[in-house]
């Protein structure tokens, strides 16, 4: 097994993360440029969760 492992903290941060973003949307968003921003940053969080999983499968070598 390599030295990374599956971080739930990290996971739930992302998540905290993800939902706070989504919330923001939906609250305060009034510009295709806040949209957009909104966008980014939501779409960052969830390649970081992607990445986060490759990781896993390629130290465990099985798809989660």
């Amino acid at each position: 097994m390599k030295s990374s492992q599956f971080d739930i903290t990290l996971a739930h941060r992302l998540a905290d993360q993800l939902s706070n973003c989504a919330q923001s949307l939906k609250a305060e968003v009034q510009t295709p440029e806040q949209m957009q921003q909104h966008l980014d940053r939501i779409n960052s969080l969830i390649n970081s969760l992607h990445t986060m999983m490759q990781e896993v499968e390629e130290d465990t070598g099985n798809p989660i």
